[in-house]
């Protein structure tokens, strides 16, 4: 018998206790205490007891994993299969015990372990503890007084109401799947099968469970599938129907949901899509799922990276590129797809051409390929396109972008974005490097020297705290600049006034020089100067003499 079979089965014994009430074992009689007398088997009687005793009880025989999920106002009866005790933890407690020989003759609300002497004695438990907590009832092959080995240990789940039936998504399993067949899919296994490529379609596989871990099987609900625009659903079966040709972006179905499967295609061939898959249960959201089925390559982007060094050098990652399909997906490119179309100005840009494949995981993203000029002796700019030839002899073309080629740095300027700070802000100085003819030094070329990770290149800036060292080779970017970030103040603390940065670069003094850059500072507070006291003190003294002269005229008119 499958596992799938029998967890339905124990469902259905389940679902019958509960419409009767009661949940009825037969007890195996034994004579004597001995191993295996703590054994548990289940009585007759038994009142909101939610689902099966997982394991069943007598499967296997000892068991020390034994779950079981009882309502608050419930009784949970058992009976061992000899001699035994029975024990249970706080959070419950034994009601009473009925049967043949019973020896406790004043059971009360503290009773936590009780003798059963005689195989028909029934032990009846009840919760006493809050909804959602826990108990465990454990059956011993001796007496309290001297309990002996364990035979059996069941842990109660304490319900307020009963959900089983009720859809719950903790317990549910929605995976995709590589096919419509068999187990659900490792966790690692549906991130794999949640991508795929144009031309295939995806499978999603649902599994609809209550909060007891239970098997949805009946047919009267209502398992509702969709997906967000851009792809279609096949229909849900234990074997998923074709997605291909359909328009639909809902699936529906009341059949047994454990465990049916859908399948997900693109809804305009090579179009690809990249979407979300809900999936819920008599209105109980189950899962959201991310999906994605790449398309054929229809957009090419490339942008300007950095700026290529002339004398017929080749620059690698010059430029980055992407190659997206219709619905923005990323998608795999070889390091030699992308070439070049047109270059405006060829006398200094004679080609570019991608260098590194775009894959998933690539050194400036997902999916973005490094591309390289070649740039001629000539210093300057072009406007360049490039391709992607398709298998199918489409072709794919970039917008124009800015491909610029300069010589090695040889002056150097430098500035602050703000003329003043005031403590704790942040200050940036921009050095900008040309090369010996005034253009945008290349992006090569280092400007410093690098000894033992120490730069000959230095900033001096009184009040004002580098962040970071120059550690490693400095080149300019594609703005022909490198930034340095300073923290406004020290460790010694900020006097407020005038200061002056130096930017050293000695490899570049023989046509530049050093640049100081000025720049102000203030703790921020309110300070007021003594020029600023006497100024204040003159002005007074001239507002109080107006106001004497005014008062002489008015008393000489009288």
């Amino acid at each position: 018998m499958s596992t799938k079979t029998l967890r339905k089965r124990i469902a259905l014994i389940a679902a019958s206790a509960l419409t009767a009430g009661v949940l009825s074992v037969v007890a195996a009689p034994a004579a004597n205490a001995a191993a295996g007398d703590g054994n548990f088997d289940a009585s007759a009687l038994n009142v909101g007891l939610v689902g099966a005793i997982t394991p069943a009880l007598g499967n296997p025989t000892n068991a020390t994993t034994r779950t079981a999920v009882l309502l608050s106002t419930g009784e949970l009866k058992l009976s061992t299969t000899g001699v035994a005790a029975i024990v249970v933890s706080s959070g419950a407690y034994i009601s009473n015990v009925t049967g043949t020989t019973v020896t406790l003759a004043n059971i009360n609300g503290s009773q936590n372990c009780v003798d059963m002497v005689h195989v028909d004695n029934i032990a009846t438990i009840k919760p006493r503890g809050a909804a959602g907590t826990t108990f465990t009832v454990t059956g011993y092959d001796d007496t309290c007084s001297a309990p002996g080995a364990v035979g059996d240990i069941i842990t109660v789940t304490i319900a307020a109401t009963n959900v089983a039936g009720v859809a719950s998504a903790a317990d549910s399993s929605v995976r995709w799947d590589s096919d419509s067949a068999g187990d659900a899919p490792s966790a690692a296994a549906d991130i794999t099968n949640s991508s795929t490529s144009t031309g295939n379609q995806l499978y999603l596989r649902m599994n609809v469970a209550d909060a007891y871990g239970q098997d949805i099987s009946v047919s009267t609900g209502a398992l509702v599938v969709t997906v967000s625009s851009g792809a279609v659903l096949g229909s849900i079966g234990t074997s998923a129907g074709t997605a291909a040709g359909s328009t639909a972006s809902t699936a529906v179905s009341s059949t047994d949901p454990s465990a049916l499967w859908v399948r997900v295609g693109e809804a305009t061939a090579g179009a690809g899509w990249a979407g979300t898959v809900t999936v819920t249960y008599d209105g109980v959201l189950l899962a959201t799922k991310s999906g994605k089925i790449t398309g054929k390559a229809a957009k090419l982007v490339a942008t300007p990276y950095k700026i290529g060094k002339s004398g017929g050098a080749t620059t690698q990652n010059a430029f980055l590129y992407t190659v997206t399909d219709t619905a923005g997906n990323g998608l795999t490119t070889t390091a030699s797809s992308i070439t070049l179309d047109t270059s405006s100005n060829s006398a200094v840009v004679a080609d570019a051409n991608s260098v590194t494949a775009a894959t998933y995981g690539a050194t400036y993203g997902d999916y973005v390929g490094q591309g390289a000029y070649t740039c001629t002796a000539i210093a300057g700019t072009s406007s360049v396109v490039v391709k992607h030839v398709l298998a199918d002899a489409t072709v794919i073309k970039s917008a124009p972008f800015t491909a610029t080629c300069g010589g090695p740095a040889a002056t150097y300027t430098a500035s602050f974005d703000k003329a003043s700070y005031v403590q704790g802000e942040v200050a940036v100085l921009t050095i900008l490097f040309k090369d010996a003819r005034g253009n945008l030094a290349n992006s090569e070329d280092p400007v410093d020297t690098v000894t033992d990770s120490v730069s000959n290149m230095t900033v001096s800036a009184p009040m004002l705290a580098q962040v970071g060292a120059f550690t490693s080779a400095t080149k300019p970017g594609l703005a022909g600049t490198a930034v340095v970030n300073f923290t406004v103040g020290t460790s010694s603390g900020l006097t407020d006034g005038s200061y002056n940065a130096v930017v050293n670069i000695p490899n570049l003094n023989t046509l530049g020089k050093a640049q100081s850059v000025a720049y102000k500072v203030s703790t921020g507070s309110a300070t007021v100067t003594n020029a600023e006291v006497l100024k204040s003190i003159v002005s007074l003294i001239a507002s109080i003499n107006k106001q004497i002269q005014a008062l002489q005229k008015l008393i000489l008119r009288r």
